[in-house]
């Protein structure tokens, strides 16, 4: 059995290793950060002692002092410095979370040649907190398990496209593949974008084999080497990856993306439904998903999502009262009200004018049913993606009455009232959530009704609970998605480990 200071002398030979390739293949790169200062402004970086009585009453309140961890560059190098801040509570749990998992890695690394990739790595550059850990290691997952063994970590192994070690520090959860020095480049310079291809050390070394950090800087999403043609038909998700990143991040497609998704055109429509659908779920969890959406669109890419959607891009609506006359853009804009990563509402919002295209008469003023027409699509629809039959039939009954307010209205009766309640279940937030969101983009939007019929509905269900015998919405839910996202396991290509992301969108969803 290899002891661990025998690991030890893996480390100093890597690490020559890796310092010598990354200086020969990608130079350093001037992070857009603010330099490490000298002299008397240099305090306002150190610790914060605890502040007198005086001081308590001009401090923030409802937020809490943590350290928080930043990059910085100075002489050529790219590190972290700490310092304090005030934050919310929540965000300060996640940002002490996240430097335990760190400690416990680095104590890791002293035994072990382990580099951060991936999300984690690319994560702190955005200034987000990442959920997970993507780790590598230069030695077999044999020696990698004697020394998790010997901490004390309990792991399990687990295979798709790569054997890995999961297993949870700090109160993350980490996955840990073995590659060799040369793979470990070549995985990064293989990568779906650069800024994902960027590995640290836990030193704090950056290996850039692809300048990411560049990309970072210029606020570029772009393909390694420009060949994102070549890029997209290996792996034809990574179009909706790259939407999802535009929505989450402050970046913009690099041109050479932009040719890469005229040259590829129709690989998408090559790809399983069930990895679209999960695909889609994730970047209506996205910070802005209208911007995702709209860069599908505009790319020709939303017809392979759904045939019936892009048939809403320049469909005019021209009934009076409307900011929007071009349908999708009204939907876009329906996604942009809301300002939500609620998947499930988003669904919703992004389905409940699919049935207009049909519906259309009188030279496309007026659109009789399209509620009960769009249903139909939105259920036929997700049920293609691979989503469960109770979340299909959820997202199906907000589409089927968002025209509560002007069929009903507070003319309903409270039968009426109940009926659509007990129909809602537990989405009664999000299908007030839709409503809103779709009136504020009319001209004349009257929120106050909104209000009463709101309050009148929540008033009905708990006078009028469900009966007993009722089935409960979403309740074989997880068990339907927990089926598909092995589906998907055993289907799966590239580099997403789509299990774990599945049974986290199973609670999302429950």
């Amino acid at each position: 059995m290899s002891t661990l200071s025998d690991t030890n002398k893996i480390l100093l030979r890597l690490d020559y290793f890796l310092a010598k390739q990354a200086v020969q293949q990608s130079p350093d790169v001037e992070i857009e950060r603010e330099e490490p200062l000298v002299g008397p402004e240099a305090d306002k970086f150190k610790f914060e002692e605890k502040p007198t009585s005086e001081q308590a009453q001009e401090l923030p309140t409802g937020k809490v002092q943590t350290k928080i961890y930043e990059l910085v560059h100075r002489g050529g190098r790219t590190f972290e410095r700490a310092r304090t801040a005030w934050v919310n509570p929540d965000v300060a749990k996640n940002l002490e979370q996240r430097k335990r998992a760190s400690d416990w890695i680095r104590t890791l690394g002293n035994y072990l040649p382990i580099y951060f990739v991936g999300g984690y790595v690319r994560d702190k550059f955005f200034k987000k907190i990442s959920k997970d850990i993507d780790l590598v290691t230069l030695v077999s997952l044999d020696e990698a398990k004697k020394v998790l063994e010997q901490l004390n970590i309990h792991f399990k192994e687990s295979h798709n496209s790569h054997a890995r070690l999961q297993f949870e520090v700090g109160g993350m959860k980490v996955d840990l593949i073995s590659t060799t020095p040369d793979d470990l480049l070549n995985n990064l310079r293989s990568r779906d974008f650069t800024i994902n291809a960027i590995a640290q050390s836990v030193t704090g070394q950056f290996y850039d084999p692809t300048r990411g950090m560049e990309d970072i800087k210029l606020k570029w999403l772009r393909s390694p080497n420009n060949t994102s043609g070549k890029s997209f038909k290996e792996d034809p998700i990574r179009i909706l990856r790259a939407a999802r990143f535009l929505a989450d991040f402050p970046i913009k497609p690099h041109a050479t993306l932009l040719k890469g998704l005229k040259e590829s055109s129709d690989v998408l429509s090559k790809s399983k439904k069930r990895r679209i659908g999960f695909e889609l779920f994730k970047i209506l969890q996205t910070e802005k998903p209208w911007i995702a959406m709209q860069f599908l669109a505009e790319n020709g890419q939303l017809e392979h999502l759904s045939t019936d959607l892009a048939k809403e891009v320049g469909f005019k609506q021209l009934g009076s009262g409307r900011k929007h006359t071009d349908v999708w853009l009204h939907t876009v804009a329906a996604l942009k009200n809301a300002n939500s990563d609620d998947a499930i509402l988003n669904l919703a919002i992004l389905c409940h004018d699919v049935g207009k295209p049909q519906t259309a008469e009188e030279r496309n003023r007026n659109f009789p049913n399209h509620d009960k027409k769009g249903a139909e699509i939105t259920a036929s629809f997700l049920k293609d993606l691979g989503y469960s039959q109770d979340l299909v039939k959820r997202i199906s009954n907000m589409v089927l009455h968002h025209l509560f307010l002007t069929t009903v209205g507070l003319k309903g009766t409270d039968e009426q009232y109940q009926k659509v309640a007990l129909t809602l279940g537990g989405d009664i937030d999000r299908f007030f959530k839709l409503m809103r969101a779709d009136g504020a983009d009319h001209k004349v939007n009257d929120s106050s009704l909104l209000d009463k019929v709101e309050k009148r509905m929540r008033r009905i269900k708990a006078d009028k609970p469900e009966q007993a015998g009722q089935k409960t919405l979403a309740k074989s839910q997880s068990v339907d998605l927990i089926d598909h996202s092995i589906d998907i396991l055993l289907s799966q290509e590239s580099e997403m480990d789509y299990i774990e992301e599945m049974l986290e969108l199973v609670d999302t969803n429950v």
